[in-house]
């Protein structure tokens, strides 16, 4: 599937550039096209990257909840258990 659609791209990449090369009828408007395209990979990709950012910030932010949860309770449950030795001691 990823080489048919490779094989696909570079088709095409082939045919624009021999049609730029040739100075066809159409080549303001390929030109143009080709910037829009440029446009829109140039805006997918720092949308991908915003979106990678806070996956990570947030993945990071509900790992260190998750983790730091279990320990705190642990010592919160000795220091009371200290506490009620303390005090049966006394």
């Amino acid at each position: 599937m990823i080489t048919v659609v490779f094989l696909l791209f570079l088709g095409l990449a082939g045919w624009t550039v021999s049609t730029l090369m040739s100075k066809g009828k159409h080549q303001d408007e390929i030109t143009k096209e080709l910037a829009n395209i440029y446009d829109s990979l140039k805006f997918l990709t720092s949308s991908v990257t915003a979106l990678v950012k806070l996956l990570m910030k947030d993945s990071i932010s509900s790992a260190k909840d998750e983790d730091f949860q279990p320990i705190s309770s642990n010592v919160i449950d000795l220091l009371k258990l200290e506490k009620k030795e303390q005090e049966e001691a006394a």
